[in-house]
């Protein structure tokens, strides 16, 4: 696999390569070379990763709004749960997502968190920089693995602007 950014595909780019793979696997069962139930369970398994997508696509600004409002808050702490480095934000998802429950911003596991921002870094490369960034956290001097956000692209992403003095 590429570690090059794909950009997410519109619904029509999406329905078409569905019907094309569609129309590949029912050649392949006229041909004789796959059995029609092998393509029925292939389509099964192409339209839930579609739907799982989707569904992807429609969490991820919301867990990075939700991201952006608790550092606008204080909710997320700079030096603690988060890093501002390079025009972006070194974020400590192991502890910004205890924080964020505990504060009913986002109900979302560590591991779910992950699972998003990783989708975010394989589709949008602009907002989400990295998924997996070591960065160094000056009170401990400890280096921790980070998710890098650029905060001008996040919050362009999710459609609001960012604000012009910062809220403590």
């Amino acid at each position: 696999m590429s570690n090059d950014a794909s950009p997410f595909p519109n619904n029509e780019a999406r329905d078409a390569l569905v019907l094309e793979f569609q129309r590949v696997t029912a050649k392949l069962v006229s041909a004789g070379l796959m059995s029609r139930v092998s393509s029925n369970r292939l389509m099964r398994a192409v339209n839930v990763q579609r739907t799982k997508a989707e569904v992807e696509r429609q969490h991820l600004p919301q867990l990075i709004l939700a991201v952006l409002l608790c550092i606008e808050d204080g909710t997320l702490t700079e030096g603690t749960h988060f890093i501002r480095r390079d025009g972006g934000v070194a974020l400590h998802l192991e502890s910004a997502a205890p924080a964020m429950f505990r504060a009913e911003r986002c109900r979302l596991t560590v591991r779910e968190m992950r699972r998003l921002f990783h989708f975010g870094w394989l589709h949008f490369r602009d907002v989400v920089r990295a998924r997996c960034e070591r960065v160094m956290f000056v009170p401990n001097e400890d280096r921790r693995r980070t998710v890098l956000l650029d905060v001008e692209k996040a919050y362009a992403f999710v459609g609001t602007r960012a604000p012009g003095v910062p809220v403590r």
